[in-house]
């Protein structure tokens, strides 16, 4: 039993409490919206009574919706973004083959206030101020596009798969388009420099994932699940498992990717060609990529000669496949010839990995 604050009262039991100087016991409760005072000789005439006024609650329809909207307000209340974010991650995301990014994703968005948010209470407003926040910190319209489409498969699943009383408000605003695909190539003297760095970085098989990047346009996720058992030196061939879009695809090996290949540790028993994760793989890249502009800087400081604003800047790991892509056209490979290695399907998709240089196309045309 405990003493009630500011009272003579202990209590007893739920909705029960008994006099300190005595023995009389008080029942308090609310039913249908009406406060129940009454007072008892015994405890159990007191429970009885609350019993009965518990059981008539129960019968009662009227007072059984009040509940049951009482009850749903306060789901709903506890039902923030947040809530069924940490769900949605839990449950869906590593069933995708883009679970990484989507990840990081989810990582990011859980630093914006929209996530603390009732899910009920998110509306075209509400987005349109994340938005305006996302803006704030430098967001393309593809990476506002990429937000939104996060957003709205977190409240698709919600609503269809777990049963939850919501409108999806992302419907109610128009997504950003896509924007301009990105062009960046490496530019010269950019893969020489870059190479040099990635051999003083820590995570020794960078600078074979970053020549096998650029000589197969295999995506960092295809080369990091890459399997020993599935190269083929004496061939030129390796099997990218379990793509993107879903099936495995043969690559051929150019003889700088045999080289490289053949210049990595390899175990008996096989086993992944590059133990890398893919966290390990962007700081590296990124920080190679500073050690070489700071190096090229210097150099460039040393003989009187302006650094180019362009050299190295806001370049990305994935860049080297569209640079590999393009590579393949340079080197006279038709559609179908370069798509068999990329594994595009579409020709719009293969045509956004790929930027052919005006300089060499003037050469084909003499």
């Amino acid at each position: 039993m405990r003493k009630n604050k500011n009272s003579d009262e202990m209590v007893v039991d739920k909705n029960i409490t008994r006099r300190c100087d005595g023995y009389s016991f008080r029942v308090r409760m609310m039913v249908s919206g009406v406060r129940i005072d009454e007072r008892f000789d015994t405890l159990a005439e007191a429970r009885a009574f609350r019993d009965r006024k518990r059981a008539d609650l129960a019968m009662d329809p009227t007072a059984k919706l009040v509940l049951q909207s009482r009850e749903a307000k306060r789901e709903a209340a506890r039902l923030t973004l947040g809530s069924l974010l940490e769900r949605y991650e839990r449950e869906v995301t590593p069933t995708k083959k883009g679970k990484q990014p989507e990840l990081l994703k989810i990582k990011r968005l859980r630093g914006f206030s929209i996530v603390g948010l009732p899910a009920q209470f998110i509306d075209r407003t509400v987005l349109l101020d994340f938005l305006r926040e996302g803006q704030a910190e430098g967001w393309s319209s593809s990476t506002a596009r990429k937000y939104l489409m996060l957003i709205s498969a977190v409240f698709t699943v919600a609503i269809q798969r777990w049963g939850h009383n919501l409108t999806n408000p992302v419907r109610s605003i128009e997504i950003p388009s896509n924007g301009a695909g990105r062009t960046r190539r490496l530019e010269t003297g950019e893969y020489e420099r870059l190479l040099v760095s990635l051999q003083k970085s820590r995570c020794h098989y960078m600078p074979a994932l970053f020549v096998l990047a650029v000589e197969t346009a295999a995506r960092r996720g295809e080369l990091l699940k890459l399997d020993w058992k599935d190269v083929d030196l004496m061939a030129g061939t390796a099997v990218l498992r379990d793509t993107k879009n879903g099936e495995d695809r043969v690559i051929p090996l150019s003889s700088l990717a045999r080289k490289t290949l053949r210049s990595l540790p390899r175990t008996i028993t096989g086993g992944q060609v590059f133990p890398v994760n893919e966290n390990t793989l962007r700081t590296s890249f990124e920080m190679a990529i500073r050690r070489a502009l700071r190096t090229y800087k210097k150099e460039c400081a040393e003989v009187g000669k302006e650094p180019s604003a362009g050299f190295l800047a806001g370049l990305r790991f994935h860049d080297l496949r569209r640079e590999a892509t393009s590579r393949l056209f340079e080197k006279g490979f038709d559609i179908m010839e370069a798509s068999a290695v990329t594994g595009h399907k579409t020709l719009s998709m293969l045509k956004r990995y790929t930027n052919l240089r005006a300089e060499d196309l003037a050469k084909k045309l003499g």
